[in-house]
């Protein structure tokens, strides 16, 4: 009997050795060169994803607007659009829905604003009017607050050319009279003013409410409903990749992802703002703020309800 304990035991053993470790659930990540992904970015460095058994290649798009049809063609499984960019694709017919946030309002200072160009003359909202300025993307966040802002100051937005600006293309951008402005985040919003292409002439989210959320981790509607688990999975990484973003003796570690995956010179890190006020948890009320303000500057045609655009 002792015998064929050993013999089923030692049996057991070499098939547990030859049997395959259990297999990743693999996914790709759209996403544009910023620091608001930083949770993700230290997810995966730091052995998070591969805990709750994900694997993550992370893609970089052009811009938030190709991020709706990539999700809903397949091709990526989950995207990072701005809020706007989930607004507008819920308008027309992308059922998209957000399964985890980056930060929330209000931004600390230094680490994104409205940076005019040396030289340009330019210091208010007003000053605006008449002049080329760069953005991520058409019709996105930035967009859509900087209309507020420049309507606000008492100047008319349609006055201003919009640029579509990539966001790590705005230094030269400036440098090269392409644009009298632009508005980029960080990274590379502090390597602009370093490098003296520009300075900040104002904060065009201060009327955002505090905890609204400018940037989301989406997916369609049918992926989360039939991957609910990995959509857990990514939710606990994301928690668990704060905690360590929040600790300021991972500081280098954490500027040192941020340069990696927004393909900067590693020797910029150093200087790098790692982003506060994370958040994993979207609520309705994030979004409220987007749903009221692109109603009411024509960008979406229906009210919408901000929390028929989170996943549960």
């Amino acid at each position: 009997m002792r015998r064929f304990v050993s013999s089923a035991f030692a049996i057991a053993i070499s098939v547990a050795i030859a049997a395959p470790a259990f297999a990743a659930t693999k996914l790709t990540f759209l996403h544009n060169a910023s620091a608001a992904f930083v949770g993700l970015y230290i997810a995966n460095d730091e052995g998070m994803l591969k805990k709750h058994g994900l694997e993550i290649e992370f893609s970089l798009a052009q811009s938030g607007a190709v991020m709706p049809p990539a999700l809903l063609a397949g091709s990526a499984q989950i995207g990072a659009p701005t809020s706007t960019v989930l607004v507008q694709a819920h308008e027309q017919g992308i059922d998209l829905v957000a399964i985890a946030g980056t930060s929330v309002y209000p931004t600390p200072a230094g680490q994104e604003g409205v940076i005019a160009r040396t030289g340009s003359g330019i210091k208010t909202a007003r000053d605006l009017v008449g002049h080329k300025v760069g953005l991520p993307s058409l019709g996105g966040i930035f967009e859509v607050l900087m209309r507020n802002w420049v309507d606000k100051a008492g100047a008319d937005d349609k006055k201003v050319q919009w640029l579509e600006v990539q966001i790590r293309q705005m230094g030269d951008a400036l440098k090269a009279d392409l644009a009298d402005a632009v508005v980029p985040v960080e990274p590379f919003y502090s390597r602009i003013i370093q490098s003296g292409a520009g300075y900040d002439i104002g904060d065009f989210q201060a009327a955002v409410p505090a905890g609204t959320i400018p940037v989301l981790y989406a997916t369609t509607r049918q992926w989360a409903r039939e991957h609910a688990d990995t959509v857990k999975a990514i939710r606990a990484s994301l928690e668990e990749a704060n905690v360590f973003i929040a600790n300021p003796a991972n500081a280098d570690a954490v500027r040192a992802a941020i340069a990696k995956y927004t393909k900067l010179p590693p020797q910029a890190a150093a200087s790098l703002t790692i982003p506060a006020n994370l958040e994993v948890k979207v609520r309705p009320q994030g979004l409220k703020f987007w749903t009221d303000v692109m109603y009411q500057q024509g960008l979406i045609e229906h009210k919408i309800d901000p929390a028929s655009l989170i996943a549960p």
